[in-house]
């Protein structure tokens, strides 16, 4: 029993316990959004796809307490595909209901340089325009997006 309380008190002293290794964004208060990277345009099936992910991001990056602008930390999504359920599909009943995008690309955190501090893979089956959240007091809550949801996750697991 005494080895036993011996080991718990070296665990609980040790300074790995006590220092964790933050994420890349541990120390960081602002960051430059920059605009979304199509690399196969073939893949995106919307005019405004880029401009909407841009948008998304900015929102996460906010969401998650950042100060948005001219910084040495730069954001970019890399957008792989970008599909839209179709107009048919959703009045005839199959669909949703409501606007559901398939976004694939990578979320890419980089440097001043430009080195490549960390690239988050990420697929989203959802909503990716704004909607009003649910509740009786919509007033006081944000308006969000399945896709800023989890680009707002992914930013959080990064600090």
């Amino acid at each position: 029993m005494r080895i036993f309380q011996v080991l718990i008190f070296i665990a609980a002293t040790s300074p790995a316990v006590f220092c964790s290794s933050g994420g890349v964004l541990e120390k960081v208060t602002k960051i430059q959004v920059d605009p979304t990277v199509i690399e196969q345009p073939e893949n995106v099936d919307s005019a405004t796809a880029a401009d909407l992910v841009r948008f998304n991001l900015r929102a996460a990056v906010k969401d998650a307490r950042f100060e948005e602008g001219n910084s040495p930390v730069r954001a970019h999504f890399v957008l792989d595909k970008f599909s839209s359920e179709g107009v048919a599909k959703r009045l005839m009943g199959t669909g949703t209901g409501r606007g559901t995008n398939t976004v694939d690309g990578r979320l890419v955190i980089q440097d001043s340089s430009g080195k490549e501090l960390a690239s988050v893979k990420i697929h989203v089956h959802g909503s990716v325009a704004f909607r009003q959240a649910a509740g009786n007091d919509a007033q006081s809550r944000p308006a969000t997006s399945d896709f800023e949801q989890r680009l707002l996750k992914e930013l959080e697991m990064l600090k």
